[in-house]
């Protein structure tokens, strides 16, 4: 796999929605989808104009079939932000871990996300390596809860 760019994705890949990645200033959320597979693309500016993977802007891409939009919304919704009297984990756990869609990932709850330490959560996939950072042998990306309900994420993994 290769980093997308939104402006040219292949004929099987469409753009399902841009939104503010509320964690920090001057930077966008791309979703991405194909039948199989759905991409977070965080687009910011770049610091380096001759590092720059598209004019003025890094990119940051995290990929994960696109069965695990459905799990994700119901381990946050029904695990991660109830308590155990609610049904959700049992008290002092903060991680969900499983094999979904063929791919080791994992859900973290942190409560220091962004650059205004909101609560949210590190959605890591262990089955695919960062495209940028070769040392690096699996994808994650920072959300809050923030931009789940108030920035619209929520409803978007709702309807991959």
């Amino acid at each position: 796999m290769r980093l997308l760019h939104t402006d040219n994705l292949p004929a099987d890949h469409r753009l399902i929605t841009k939104l503010d990645y509320l964690l920090f200033k001057n930077q966008s959320l791309f979703i991405v989808a194909s039948a199989s597979d759905f991409y977070f693309i965080i687009k910011k500016p770049a610091m380096f104009a001759h590092r720059a993977e598209e004019p003025g802007l890094n990119l940051y891409q995290t990929g994960f079939p696109r069965v695990v939009a459905a799990w994700m919304v119901d381990n946050i919704e029904n695990k991660l932000w109830k308590s155990a009297a609610e049904g959700g984990l049992p008290s002092g756990t903060y991680f969900i871990d499983e094999d979904v869609g063929g791919e080791n990932l994992k859900i973290r709850r942190t409560m220091h996300v962004g650059a205004d330490q909101d609560k949210g959560f590190v959605l890591l996939n262990f089955s695919r390596p960062d495209l940028k950072f070769t040392e690096k042998n699996f994808q994650e990306i920072d959300i809050s809860d923030r931009l789940l309900l108030k920035g619209g994420l929520l409803d978007v993994l709702k309807q991959l």
